[in-house]
C-alpha cells in the first residue's frame, strides 16, 4: 500500500485491524474521508486481495481482511 499517496489508504488498514468488518459510511465517519477516497481505497484494496466483500450486496457491503492477511 506504500505506492498510494494521501492518509486515506493508512487509515483503513488501521482501522481494519481494529474492527472485523468495516462498512464504507463507517470508514467515512472513522478516517474524517471523503466518500470517494474510501471506495476508490477499499476497490483498490479489494482489486489486490487485501480485503474481502462478505455481503455480496450491491448496497449496504461490509469488508474484512482476506484470511491470508490476519495474523495468527
Amino acid at each position: 500500500m506504500t505506492s498510494l499517496s494521501g492518509k486515506t489508504s493508512g487509515l483503513l488498514r488501521a482501522m481494519l485491524t481494529e474492527w472485523p468488518l468495516v462498512s464504507a459510511p463507517m470508514a467515512e465517519t472513522l478516517t474524517g474521508a471523503s466518500r470517494a477516497a474510501v471506495r476508490r481505497n477499499l476497490a483498490w484494496m479489494e482489486a489486490r486481495g487485501l480485503i474481502r466483500e462478505v455481503t455480496g450486496q450491491g448496497r449496504y457491503r461490509m469488508w474484512r481482511l482476506t484470511a491470508e492477511r490476519i495474523a495468527p
